[in-house]
């Protein structure tokens, strides 16, 4: 049986208004449209590996109210196993973000609450059958400590198993506060490091950021950096740069793009391809190919044209 590509990180619940024009503040005004979808870097990005034709798990934690129930529907319609999720049964509340969507120019302003919101754990990460996976993917939550330690569990299982079996690794590292984040680089094998994140550290440009931050990652690894519009970069294994161009989408006359989960859509898809086996480059370009249509296109169901 095909092996799992993993996700570990945070399902929450995006309630999403679009607006005629972003409101002023003590306004009122109606707005065009109003839903609930899935949101979470790692729930996005399991969904859409899903999509693209992946056996994808989700790992993280559930609360017991209604929210938690909608997700769950959620990842069951998407296909992705959830069994391994920890459901918290103490007075805490699915996290939620408040999404307003400008209709004139697309921008997203996005409110968030997680209050005291539980992370997964080492100690029930480690009661996980290896053997199921051959790909784990880990979003930058701030339990940095955990994923430090979840990561080097990982390297001691794959020094017990032959080369084929071994499992790749992958770090997310976009939010620019996690000041924890830091000292994560050089604990997995792909490093996939935000616009937001390299800007914030200084670099004026992707191609500076990675050949920069590369020195923080270990032997025989790679980062990775979507810029958007501007596409997306990377300095592989062989130490050298590897670049893609951004794939906008072709919208309808008065269509905005759609960015919401563009960046996880990235890393799902570079993941996908990178799973199989396929080179740098051509996880790149996949990406920012599958990541341009979803800024196309309201939500993910689209994306399943892409399944190989």
């Amino acid at each position: 049986m095909t092996k799992r590509i993993l996700v570990v990180g945070l399902a929450c619940v995006d309630i999403i208004s679009v607006v005629q024009d972003y409101p002023e503040e003590d306004s009122d005004q109606r707005v065009l449209d109003y839903y609930w979808q899935r949101g979470g870097n790692a729930a996005n990005t399991s969904c859409v590996l899903s999509l693209l034709g992946a056996r994808s798990e989700f790992l993280g934690t559930f609360a017991t109210d209604k929210e938690a129930e909608f997700l769950k529907e959620v990842f069951q319609k998407y296909n992705v196993v959830t069994e391994n999720c920890v459901t918290n049964t103490d007075n805490v509340k699915t996290p939620t973000s408040i999404v307003i969507t400008n209709s004139k120019n697309g921008s997203r302003t996005i409110l968030h609450h997680g209050k005291n919101w539980p992370e997964i754990k080492p100690e029930h990460f480690k009661k996980l059958d290896l053997t199921q996976y051959k790909w784990i993917h880990f979003e930058g939550r701030p339990s940095c400590d955990d994923i430090k330690d979840m990561l080097l569990w990982i390297d001691e299982y794959n020094k017990t198993v032959d080369k084929d079996a071994r499992i790749r690794t992958s770090l997310e590292i976009e939010k620019t506060t996690r000041i924890g984040l830091d000292n994560l680089f050089d604990t997995a094998d792909t490093i996939f490091v935000s616009k937001d994140y390299v800007k914030s550290r200084g670099y004026k440009t992707k191609e500076e950021g990675v050949q920069k931050l590369y020195a923080k990652c270990r032997e025989g690894s790679e980062i990775i950096c979507p810029w958007g519009e501007e596409g997306a970069v990377a300095v592989g294994t062989d130490g050298m740069l590897h670049s893609s161009p951004a794939f906008p989408p072709k919208l309808s006359p008065g269509q905005n793009m759609e960015t919401l989960a563009a960046g996880d859509t990235f890393n799902a898809a570079f993941i996908l391809l990178r799973s199989k086996g396929q080179s740098l480059n051509e996880a790149l370009t996949f990406g920012c190919q599958v990541a341009g249509a979803k800024c196309g296109m309201k939500g993910i169901d689209g994306l399943d044209s892409f399944k190989s």
